[in-house]
């Protein structure tokens, strides 16, 4: 009797398997663990299980979602423009060792719920119009050409602006009576409508909630919803979820819809989303550049990713498919014939092209012809099902017992879902979509919760030149001045760990000049495995060590990779193809393990303090050097001098402490050191520390000097230059050290001590207010960013 269903494919595959977002291998890394999908996990690389398909396992005892990475510190939201949810924050205050928690602090929980700002202005308009007694007419998206095209004008003519009450006499919304998916989703492109876009709305059949965040249904045509000609919508843009707000004019030819429309000709929630999408981009004709990868990404917050199937090979397709259909990721299939038709055609085999086609599960059968991978999807408009081997009335479920035909029967129980097999969905189906849920969505989406869920952080930071956009991994000297984020995989299991990284660059929507567009950097990420003893990538490291992944420098608001790590320490490398390109970024990190995630970060403190040293070493070189000075100047100049003499003093010896002559400027600043007294001067018995202090800063110049002697160092190695002087800084606060003292990316000597005396100033201030106060209201960080625009 021939077997039936194993959970997908159990074949191991050997070291780091990594998809990336143009559905190759990244790199041909390392392996795949061959997990099946199981949510009961027994703790084994290799996991068994039989008769049940990859994406309808019921878990038992989903990890609570607001454990981020493992950890039950529960996160508030988004962290800020600059990183931090306090005005700033390293979580290293006191300047004590860093804790996982702080570092973790540096990270919010993954979300896409939508901020909480301003009262919306749907609502102001909704009052307005209503004391006004007028219907709302929109003064950014009007009823005119430019909404619709800024460079060709449609073929059809004349185009006239109606509100759906001139088109039909009842108009709805959303029909009540569509509660039924497969009815709601009966949406046609019309003439001038885009495919891509319809598909992407089609994609959302099977997750209502996503629908209801991007098309709330609390609105409509009657006197109960207060009709006003106003409908909103929302749409996700670079982590946030954007309102936007439209009338309810709509471009018609001879009385009927040309873009986007219900096939009820009564309901006109499609065409109204697609208005206000067009809105988004800057007009109708802005969305004919579109795709329905960034439609997705447009309309759930997903991490979206786009895999050619064409000319994939046939069992990464599979990988993919094994390793994302039981885990909190929609999985898209389409068919696209030609690039150029908008029009849908049902082929022979009784698919649709340019039609969404959801991925719900895999099973595997077993017959005398052997083994057969199947795939299970759904159309969420009911019609346009497979025709072929494994479709209902195939000859095929004639070799299965009649358990197996019932098990596989029972999983295709919704309207609309059939069976095929893999070597005929990678031979029809063109494009595969990934849309990857971050674990707030999973929780929202009661149909997604037979999948896992991921854990998942993001940051949101920015590239600064001369600060931290050092480039890809071929500009080694600067490469590792990008933002660094630690992923650790706890070596106490023995399970891989499947892993999604992506970098979003920010983008614009709605320019439509192309000269006034902000041009989109090549993007990517390098994934590095480092000794858990390594607290930060250096150049030499990465002069040595090639990273284990580099996605491709991509011209693209998304890069993303899908791969697994066994466990161990990595570090992820968000950067541009060049250094020195100024951009913020997003990067969100999901796991399906255990994982405990960071922003690589140091403490701010005073390793070795130069001038206690000197004072307390009384045998040294330098300190009888010192002393030797002393009487000399109290000879020449009084018990005390102002920042004019002490410029005289170091003028008269300055090429042994100094790379320039001493300004008056700097002058003032060291007597700032020691003038508790707020005096503007200095005693003489301080000025041999302060020598000393001048001769080992320029020491530690020296060895990041550009040329012999030419006082000038690249801003990028400020960190290590402080680090040579004694100091560790948040990155906080080097980014704001690069602001105030660099120049063209360019370190002087001169400006690098100032940059040492404001951090010393810092540290005593912060101290001094410390003992003073039972609570210190500020941070040593706040202090410091203080300090140093002061």
């Amino acid at each position: 009797m021939p077997q039936t269903i194993f959970r997908g494919f159990n074949t191991p595959l050997n070291g780091h398997a990594m998809f990336n977002g143009n559905g190759h291998f990244a790199n041909g890394h390392a392996g795949h663990n061959g997990v099946n999908g199981h949510t009961h996990q027994n703790g084994h690389a290799h996991q068994n299980g039989h008769a049940v398909q990859n994406g309808n396992a019921h878990q038992n005892g989903h990890t609570p979602l607001y454990q981020q990475n493992g950890h039950a510190t529960k996160c508030n939201g988004h962290v800020g423009s600059n990183g931090t949810a306090r005005a700033y924050m390293n979580g290293h205050a006191n300047g004590h060792a860093n804790k996982l928690e702080d570092k973790q602090s540096t990270l919010s929980r993954y979300c896409t719920t939508e901020r909480r700002k301003t009262p919306s202005s749907y609502i102001a308009i909704k009052r307005s119009c209503r004391e006004k007694g007028i219907l709302y007419e929109d003064p950014d998206f009007p009823a005119a050409a430019k909404s619709l095209y800024h460079h060709k004008k449609p073929n059809l003519s004349p185009i006239v602006w109606m509100r759906p009450h001139e088109i039909c006499q009842r108009p709805r919304f959303i029909e009540e009576a569509a509660a039924d998916s497969a009815y709601r989703f009966c949406v046609e492109a019309g003439e001038l409508g885009d495919q891509w876009l319809l598909s992407a709305v089609a994609s959302l059949a099977l997750t209502p909630k996503f629908l209801e965040r991007v098309v709330p249904s609390d609105q409509g045509f009657d006197a109960g919803h207060n009709y006003c000609g106003a409908f909103r919508f929302r749409f996700w843009h670079f982590g946030e979820w954007r309102e936007v707000v439209v009338d309810d004019k709509l471009p018609t030819h001879k009385g009927r819809l040309v873009h986007l429309q219900c096939s009820n000709s009564t309901e006109f929630w499609a065409a109204l989303l697609e208005k206000a999408y067009a809105k988004f981009y800057g007009s109708y004709e802005s969305l004919l550049a579109g795709t329905t990868t960034k439609a997705l990404q447009d309309l759930t917050g997903g991490i979206v990713q786009s895999f050619g199937l064409t000319h994939q090979d046939r069992f990464l397709t599979f990988q993919v498919l094994n390793s994302a259909v039981p885990r909190s990721s929609l999985l898209i299939a389409t068919i696209i014939q030609d690039k150029d038709s908008k029009r849908q055609l049902r082929l022979r085999n009784g698919l649709i092209t340019h039609h969404a086609y959801s991925v719900t599960g895999l099973a595997r059968v077993r017959g005398a012809s052997g083994e057969t991978p199947l795939v299970r999807l759904r159309n969420p408009w009911a019609r346009g099902e497979w025709t072929g081997a494994w479709s209902e009335r195939s000859w095929e479920w004639d070799g299965l017992s009649a358990r197996d035909k019932e098990l596989l029967s029972v999983r295709v129980a919704n309207d609309g879902e059939f069976w095929m097999s893999f070597e005929d969905f990678a031979r029809h189906f063109t494009q595969l979509d990934l849309v990857h849920i971050g674990p707030d969505d999973w929780m929202m989406e009661n149909a997604l919760h037979s999948k896992q869920p991921w854990r998942a952080v993001l940051a949101r930071r920015r590239w600064r030149a001369g600060y931290n956009a050092g480039g890809g991994p071929s500009y080694t000297d600067t490469t590792s001045m990008n933002p660094q984020f630690r992923v650790q995989i706890p070596r106490a299991t023995s399970n891989k760990c499947h892993v999604v990284v992506s970098v979003t660059q920010c983008y614009e929507t709605n320019v439509t000049d192309i000269k006034k567009r902000k041009p989109l950097f090549a993007i990517g990420f390098a994934v590095y495995e480092v000794p858990p003893s390594m607290q930060r990538l250096t150049p030499n490291f990465v002069a040595d060590q090639k990273p284990l992944d580099v996605t491709n420098h991509s011209i693209a608001r998304e890069v993303v990779t899908f791969f697994t790590l066994p466990p161990g320490d990595y570090i992820v490398v968000p950067q541009t193809n060049i250094p020195n390109l100024d951009g913020k970024f997003l990067l969100r990190i999901l796991t399906d393990e255990q994982s405990n995630i960071w922003e690589v970060n140091e403490d701010n403190m005073l390793i070795k303090n130069i001038a206690l040293e000197f004072s307390d070493d009384s045998t040294s070189a330098l300190h009888k050097e010192g002393k030797s000075i002393l009487p000399k100047l109290l000879l020449k100049y009084p018990p005390e001098v102002d920042a004019s003499q002490l410029q005289k003093i170091l003028k008269s010896n300055w090429k042994s402490y100094l790379c320039d002559k001493p300004s008056l400027e700097l002058c003032k600043s060291l007597i700032m050191l020691k003038d508790y007294n707020i005096s503007g001067r200095i005693s003489l018995i301080d000025i041999p520390a302060l020598i000393h202090m001048l001769q080992f800063w320029r020491l530690a110049f020296q060895k990041f000097e550009r040329g012999h002697n030419s006082g000038k160092t690249s801003s990028y190695n400020l960190r290590a230059l402080l680090w040579e002087a004694g100091c560790t800084v948040s990155n906080k606060v080097l980014e704001c050290l690069v602001l105030r003292f660099a120049k063209n990316r360019i370190v002087t000597t001169e400006s690098y001590i100032m940059a040492l005396i404001r951090l010393y100033l810092a540290h005593e201030r912060y101290h001094n207010l410390d003992t003073k106060m039972k609570s210190n209201p500020i941070s040593l960080e706040e202090m410091t960013l203080m300090t140093i625009y002061s």
